[in-house]
């Protein structure tokens, strides 16, 4: 990354966004084995190892560099406050399951998927903004 972020400030770039890891052990893809109620702690302390390096790297960029600027756009918080349920500016929690999407596929049928037959393979929520992931293929 280091090496690629250096080429970037040679080719004359004065700001550059680097953008960290979200929390992986969240994703539908993960937590589709707890049914959408746990994120995977080990997955996601090794996306925090690969941010702390992350933040290492772009601190040494930063402290090397005379012209060039790198900044981390920090998607685990984004992440992680969203999904932590933070209540709305009215008091009602945002999602009912942070961790479950909206849209989930069937039988390996993406979201909106449909068999030879036209049979729909797929289930969606009755409220799109009730979800914070928006679709999921299952494999069963």
């Amino acid at each position: 990354m280091s090496a690629n972020q250096k080429r970037v400030q040679q080719l004359g770039a004065t700001k550059v966004a680097v953008t960290s890891l979200q929390p992986l052990g969240c994703l539908p893809r993960t937590t589709v084995d707890s049914s959408f109620q746990r994120c995977n702690t080990t997955q996601n302390q090794a996306v925090a190892y690969h941010n702390l390096l992350l933040q290492q790297t772009v601190a040494k960029l930063n402290n090397d560099s005379q012209t060039s600027t790198f900044f981390i756009i920090d998607l685990y918080t984004s992440f992680t406050t969203v999904l932590n349920q933070n209540p709305d500016y009215q008091g009602k929690l945002r999602f009912e399951s942070p961790l479950k999407p909206c849209c989930i596929g069937m039988n390996g049928y993406f979201c909106g998927g449909v068999d030879q037959k036209g049979v729909k393979m797929f289930t969606v929520c009755s409220d799109l903004k009730s979800a914070f992931f928006l679709g999921f293929v299952t494999s069963n």
